[in-house]
């Protein structure tokens, strides 16, 4: 009788582990279709709009679609649009994945490039540590800041949404004032800091390419916080957080820390990439307005679907599709503003709960089905 008790545990257990493996797979097949559909209709549209506004619809959609693999510059600039992408859209999946829809990581990159840029015409180091002190100084700076929307959301139900869009305005405003009172080269027409000494700059992977030492640490960076995310007690905690706050605190877990440790890590992650991206790429600091790269990663994350793993190939899709709008503009008559219009469609049909909700009901519904015959 014994025997049969456990015989019968053995297939129950089996067949609920046959279940949720099956039930994760129907998920994410629903998942890469859902984001290739949206991507598709982005595309398609993208084509429709260049066929009835340029003046030369083949050329144009010609620059779109090959012109960043037409020859090495254009495939190098695109690898240094990849960097930053990848490292902003990693810490925005952090915050995402802790339920927090934080927009912070605009003002972090921007005030990490102010930061990096202040430490870098500051202090005299060897070349190795000079870049790298500058890039924590931006991470530890932008991360501390990057925790006020989160205290307050945790100590004053504040929407941390509304907090940190306000103080990605802040932040862009104290850059300025920082640039142009204490680090502005007053023989430059505009407002831009004094040259980079050559010491704080991040060397080319690849001679007159702008591909600096950022692309190895964007890969290293992925592996670190998918790891992180998916395989530490930390990783988890966030992710439950993000996914039922009321049944993580009732098994124990420090929600409100999990907050507010989560922005300060997207904050980081943000405030560095903005320093690596000037150090890397700019011979001294000329942003006068936000870059966008926080919402890029906003983009990125919805993509990857709060996986760091994907963030990469979503950043190589966007960067592709920014390279390609550049070349168009400079070689045909459309505008590099077009991308928007696909970011926005594509992020529309994502963002869609009813997308494809009929579709995947059906497929649940016949696994479903099927487990019940196999059960029987």
């Amino acid at each position: 009788m014994s025997a049969e008790k456990n015989k019968s545990k053995m297939k129950s257990g089996g067949l609920f582990r046959k279940t949720a493996m099956t039930q994760e797979a129907l998920n994410q097949r629903f998942s890469v279709l859902r984001t290739t559909l949206a991507i598709g209709v982005g595309i398609l549209l993208s084509v429709i709009i260049i066929a009835f506004v340029s003046d030369d619809p083949l050329l144009s959609i010609k620059y779109l679609t090959v012109g960043p693999l037409m020859n090495l510059n254009n495939f190098y600039s695109l690898v240094t649009m990849w960097i930053p992408l990848v490292i902003t859209g990693l810490a925005v999946c952090i915050m995402f994945n802790a339920n927090q829809f934080n927009l912070f990581a605009e003002g972090a990159f921007f005030f990490g490039g102010v930061v990096g840029t202040a430490v870098a015409l500051s202090l005299n180091l060897p070349p190795v540590i000079h870049p790298i002190v500058c890039i924590l100084a931006a991470a530890v700076v932008c991360g501390l800041i990057g925790a006020i929307p989160a205290l307050m959301r945790y100590k004053l139900g504040a929407s941390e949404m509304v907090a940190s869009l306000l103080l990605n305005y802040a932040c862009l405003q104290l850059g300025m004032f920082i640039i142009s009172y204490f680090f502005r080269d007053s023989d430059a027409g505009s407002v831009v800091s004094a040259k980079l000494p050559d010491s704080a700059k991040l060397g080319e992977l690849i001679r007159r390419s702008n591909i600096h030492a950022g692309f190895f640490v964007a890969i290293f960076l992925t592996v670190v916080v998918y790891y992180f995310l998916f395989h530490t007690r930390w990783g988890f905690e966030i992710r439950l957080t993000g996914q039922n706050g009321n049944f993580a605190k009732y098994v124990g877990v420090n929600t409100g820390f999990v907050i507010v440790f989560s922005q300060i890590l997207g904050g980081a992650l943000a405030g560095g990439a903005g320093a690596m991206e000037v150090l890397g790429t700019y011979n001294r600091f000329s942003w006068t307005a936000l870059t966008n790269h926080g919402w890029d990663g906003v983009t990125l994350t919805i993509l990857a679907n709060k996986n760091p793993k994907y963030i990469p190939l979503a950043a190589l899709f966007l960067a592709y599709l920014r390279k390609g709008a550049d070349l168009m503009s400079m070689k045909a008559d459309m505008q590099t503003d077009f991308v928007s219009v696909i970011q926005a469609v594509i992020l529309v049909f994502l963002l869609a709960e009813q997308f494809l909700a009929g579709y995947r009901q059906k497929k649940t519904y016949e696994l479903s089905k099927r487990l019940e015959e196999a059960k029987a």
